[in-house]
């Protein structure tokens, strides 16, 4: 097992945060281009967003939430050399997870599905620490 391969869950991750900023860019430009908001509407950070645009923002500011504990659970495990395969594949199902929440976000958003698989993300980091400390 190369220490390295816990790089490539951070990459999907980093990738994960920029697909749904452009989700939330391509969202917000068609409520301007359509004319459902009007820049008055959002001058002051007023909450006119349609729907669709809500939910990509409220994503978005989820990817700079746990997410920022599994980076830094990912540099420590590199750093001090702990990557193995319970934690590489924890990283994965932690990655898997958050790909899963923000397609029930960004879809229907049923809350008791979205809650579920960010309780299965939630457990694996959880874990990820546990073995680090362990």
């Amino acid at each position: 097992m190369t220490q390295t391969a816990i790089i490539l869950p951070v990459f999907a991750q980093v990738a994960l945060t920029f697909v749904v900023l452009i989700a939330m860019a391509t969202r917000r430009r068609n409520a301007f281009m359509t004319g459902t908001v009007k820049i008055k509407d959002i001058a002051l950070g007023q909450n006119a967003w349609p729907d669709d645009a809500t939910k990509a923002a409220n994503n978005f500011k989820n990817q700079f939430e746990t997410p920022v504990l599994f980076y830094t659970a990912c540099a420590f495990a590199l750093i001090t050399k702990s990557v193995d395969y319970w934690m590489l594949g924890l990283a994965w199902i932690y990655v898997a997870s958050r790909i899963g929440h923000a397609v029930v976000q960004l879809g229907a958003n049923v809350v008791l599905q979205r809650f579920r698989v960010y309780l299965v993300g939630l457990v694996a980091l959880l874990a990820m620490w546990i073995l680090l400390f362990g």
